[in-house]
């Protein structure tokens, strides 16, 4: 039987096998575990990486589907013209045709039996004899007139197509990003990622899924509020001037602060006026003047002449939103600008 010495040396070289194989183990799992974190913080990054590539495709084809939205606004504003045409042209077929039914053999009769000289019944006869007979020019303008009409329509419902197109393709992207996004971010949650771009990134999904819901509304007839009126007030040159347009006058009141602009991605979005947002248009965005107000935006020695008709910047050091028009004439990015408030002269508002 062995002594108790012998016992506890062997105790003792058994714990002193043992403690280094758990402390080998444990650092295999450290190891294993900090190979996890960073495969996972890669593969999160990889994710961003891709996520980012994504918004680049989904903006680059919302400017295409905001050239689509533009072109299907025009195009049904070209039917609406078309349409009031062809009804103009049928009003005064039915004026001829209810002239002619009352000037009919009785009404002849009594304006040459009325008449007093030769030229009296030569007028007469003219006056009758254009009366009874349809102007062949007048069937063709009402020919004209619906021939337009079919054509414009044919238009804007190729415009249509074109911008359903765009349409599914944002679609899909937007739902590509969703399942990106949602993947990076159970990632980052399974492993305590700090993954800074994801939230920027869930911002700006978040953006596209609402643009993308807005130009969901957009379809043959819609045209918004009709604004022409107050946009001829820019003039001939359409606002690039420092001089103040006729129609409109210098309140006096002026602001200055930082300009930003937005353009084909938010195109065929309705403003918060009701009216259509065109790029190619002089026009801007402010958070408190009433719609219908004008501004001389100066900056870099240029000036141009913007209607208000839209509602933001959201951004504390912004005080208006440019149309990419307006921006582009004046070299403007985000840039500092002072801006004199001016009004119609006969109080029209937006």
């Amino acid at each position: 039987m062995p002594s108790k010495a012998v016992l506890v040396l062997v105790l003792i070289a058994a714990g002193s096998i043992a403690a280094p194989a758990a402390r080998a183990d444990v650092t295999q799992q450290l190891a294993h575990a900090r190979e996890q974190h960073r495969r996972a913080l890669q593969q999160a990054h990889t994710l961003e990486d891709a996520l980012d590539g994504l918004l680049v495709r989904y903006e680059t084809v919302a400017r295409r589907a905001g050239h689509a939205a533009i072109r299907l606004v025009d195009r049904s504003r070209a039917v609406e013209a078309a349409d009031q045409a062809l009804a103009d042209a049928r009003a005064e077929m039915r004026a001829r045709i209810r002239t002619v039914y009352e000037l009919g053999p009785v009404s002849m009769l009594a304006a040459f039996l009325s008449a007093e000289t030769l030229t009296d019944i030569s007028i007469a006869h003219e006056y009758t004899s254009r009366a009874l007979t349809f102007d062949a020019q007048l069937i063709d303008k009402l020919r004209h007139a619906h021939a337009t009409l079919i054509s414009r329509q044919r238009g804007a419902e190729d415009a249509q197509a074109r911008l359903e197109g765009q349409r599914r393709h944002l679609t899909r992207l937007l739902a590509e990003m969703r399942h990106t996004l949602n993947t990076a971010r159970r990632l980052a949650d399974r492993f305590g990622l700090q993954v800074r771009r994801l939230e920027t990134q869930r911002h700006a999904v978040d953006e596209a899924a609402a643009r993308q819901t807005e130009l969901a509304g957009l379809s043959v007839g819609a045209t918004g509020t009709d604004q022409s009126t107050l946009l001829a007030l820019l003039g001939p040159t359409g606002g690039r001037t420092c001089g103040t347009p006729d129609g409109l006058t210098d309140t006096g009141q002026s602001f200055s602060g930082n300009a930003s602009w937005y353009g084909w991605d938010f195109a065929g979005q309705s403003t918060a006026s009701g009216a259509i947002f065109d790029p190619r248009l002089f026009t801007a965005a402010n958070r408190w003047l009433p719609f219908g107000t004008f501004l001389r935006v100066r900056a870099g020695g240029k000036c141009a002449i913007v209607l208000v008709n839209d509602r933001g910047p959201y951004v504390d050091d912004r005080v208006i939103d440019l149309s990419m028009a307006a921006a582009e004439y004046l070299g403007v990015s985000v840039s500092y600008v002072t801006a004199d408030i001016l009004v119609p002269t006969n109080g029209m508002t937006g």
